[in-house]
């Protein structure tokens, strides 16, 4: 029965798409379906998008229907609910992708030569985003913070432009060092474009050096917080994570507000980080809930403190108030940061943190690395805009 709703909204749209005049290639049906765009360089016969839940494993099967063509590629579309399933993968001529998040951030996927990327139905691609560059002291050093703005970007308009605080910016966004190429990053800004082009939240990224001096101070001194208790014995490093909290909080944000047209309360201010970062970005959340009003912790490395640890720490803090809203993300014991991602959402429940301020996307076939969290990204960008990821709050 599926297959056969699937089918007929599809027709619906089709034959809207050859009866409108202009672009309107990014409009959706209704609430709860969303389009989704697949090009691919490989010029597929037949190209089938599964969406799937990754909390109750319903899946559905969608033929895409080729709506264009380049040189380089076809394009297909098709609908699926985004209310229902919250993550998709595409089969094209029997070979399947990488799972991607699905919701109503999300534009298209792109099968090219440069890799298996995100990319905006109707604009232009561009996986190499210009920077502004700017070096602040840090600890010592000096720390490179890379802002980027959407090509609209009006800074005199009188609609101003959420902000995105990413951390560990030599893995979120392209910044072609050393020879990185697209497919070795998250393309948070072209993920950032999409949800802008299909939502209308507006955003800059904010994207911050995590890797220290290298000398001194590195990524496992400067990602690491200390939360009054003792670290597990697989961790020997110094910890620099709350100096470089008061760095985010004391010194850049403020820069931020100060020379951009931006928000400053914090349902338009969000924070990410991957790994040790995602575990800093997280901290960073709960002790200043009055600036960051969503996080993101991807792959989090919570397994840093045990659990008599964190529960002393969280005891200190209030959650009757206002709280950021926490995303948390892993896969699969012994591929990924469960069960210590898992525990933790279990334990703030347990301590009263407010239920629909608080998501986990557990996915068992998940691995800690790029492609997988470039994966999952834009259901973190779902909760900054929306306050939910909506199939998994259920």
């Amino acid at each position: 029965m599926k297959k056969i709703v699937s089918l007929i909204l599809t027709a619906v749209t089709v034959l809207s798409l050859l009866t409108s005049c202009g672009d309107t290639l990014r409009v959706d049906s209704d609430e709860d379906h969303h389009i989704l765009y697949f090009k691919d360089k490989d010029k597929s016969d037949t190209v089938i998008a599964t969406f799937f839940n990754s909390d109750s494993e319903e899946s559905e099967d969608v033929p895409m229907s080729r709506i264009g063509e380049d040189s380089d590629s076809y394009t297909y579309f098709c609908e699926g609910n985004c209310a229902e399933y919250n993550m998709a993968y595409v089969t094209c001529d029997g070979k399947s992708s990488r799972f991607f998040s699905f919701n109503k951030c999300v534009s298209g996927w792109y099968n090219s030569d440069l890799g298996f990327l995100p990319y905006t139905e109707g604009e232009e691609i561009n996986y190499y985003p210009e920077f502004e560059h700017i070096d602040f002291p840090f600890n010592g050093y000096t720390k490179t913070v890379h802002i980027w703005k959407p090509k609209d970007y009006d800074p005199d308009s009188d609609e101003k432009y959420a902000v995105i605080y990413a951390l560990d910016s030599q893995w979120m966004v392209n910044l072609a060092k050393l020879g990185q190429t697209p497919d070795d990053c998250l393309n948070l800004t072209v993920q950032a474009e999409s949800m802008m082009a299909t939502t209308g939240y507006k955003a800059i990224i904010v994207a911050v050096d995590c890797f220290g001096n290298m000398g001194t101070y590195n990524r496992d001194n400067e990602m690491v917080p200390d939360i009054g208790a003792e670290t597990t014995e697989y961790y020997k490093y110094e910890r620099v994570g709350a100096a470089f909290s008061d760095f985010i909080v004391e010194t850049l944000a403020p820069y931020v507000r100060e020379n951009y047209n931006v928000y400053d309360d914090p349902r338009h201010t969000a924070i990410t980080g991957l790994s040790l970062s995602a575990l800093e970005a997280f901290y960073i959340a709960v002790e200043h809930p009055d600036q960051f009003g969503t996080v993101g912790a991807l792959s989090p490395s919570f397994w840093i403190y045990d659990d008599e640890g964190w529960v002393n720490y969280l005891k200190s803090k209030s959650f009757k108030d206002d709280v950021t809203f926490v995303y948390l993300y892993t896969g699969g014991a012994g591929c990924d940061t469960d069960p210590h991602v898992t525990q933790m959402y279990n334990r703030l429940k347990n301590m009263g943190y407010p239920s629909d301020k608080l998501t986990l996307h557990y996915y068992e076939w998940g691995q800690h690395g790029d492609s997988y969290w470039r994966g999952v990204l834009a259901e973190f960008l779902e909760a900054v805009v929306y306050g939910s990821v909506a199939p998994l709050d259920k």
